[in-house]
């Protein structure tokens, strides 16, 4: 009877055995499961992070370069209006310097042919600032370039109301219609091919 108890002992103790061994190895491989999983998970979140970080930066440093480029379009559009500004103020000190000069009555005297011309009225009224003087010699002095330039005829006449501005402006009688031959106006004229010499300065400067 003691052999057989023993025998039944070690058959039980070798099945506990047996068993804690596939219990131990399936916890092992569960565990080692668990980790490849967790391991998989860590490294796609670090990829992940790495594409998230790389594609921030990316962004970042496209912004960067639009604001320096804006940066550098601004400034050139604020040094462009300030040379734009001085040229434009240096022409105006000049003109006004030239009023007080006894060549600017064959200037108005110009500008008032111009503008009858551009005005194409047979009659017209000129009107000039009360800084200057425009004479009915100087109207016939304008109405005789006028046909030597176009053969037209146009008869002129001063208008006592006084511009505000320096130069001179041609209108209807009725002043319904009007040339303005002011120098600010003449200037704005001009304007564009200011820019372009500007521009052009500063593409033989780069």
């Amino acid at each position: 009877m003691n052999g057989s108890n023993d025998q039944l002992f070690e058959g039980i103790l070798q099945s506990a055995q047996n068993q804690a061994s596939s219990i131990l190895k399936k916890a092992q491989e569960d565990a080692q499961a668990v980790k490849a999983s967790y391991d998989k998970k860590i490294d796609d979140a670090i990829e992940q992070e790495k594409r998230q970080t790389e594609k921030r930066l990316e962004q970042i440093s496209h912004h960067e370069q639009s604001s320096i480029r804006n940066l550098k379009r601004r400034h050139e559009v604020s040094r462009s209006e300030r040379l734009r500004q001085l040229v434009m103020d240096s022409v105006s000190r000049k003109m006004e310097a030239l009023r007080d000069t006894p060549s600017y009555g064959k200037v108005l005297v110009g500008w008032i042919a111009e503008a009858s011309i551009g005005l194409d009225r047979e009659e017209a009224v000129v009107s000039c600032s009360f800084k200057e003087h425009v004479d009915e010699q100087m109207l016939r002095e304008a109405e005789a370039v006028v046909l030597r330039a176009v053969g037209r005829k146009v008869l002129l006449q001063k208008d006592d109301k006084p511009l505000i501005g320096q130069g001179i402006v041609v209108s209807t009688p009725d002043g319904k219609v009007a040339y303005n031959n002011q120098v600010s106006t003449r200037m704005l004229r001009h304007e564009r091919d200011l820019k372009e010499l500007m521009e052009g300065q500063q593409c033989r400067k780069g």
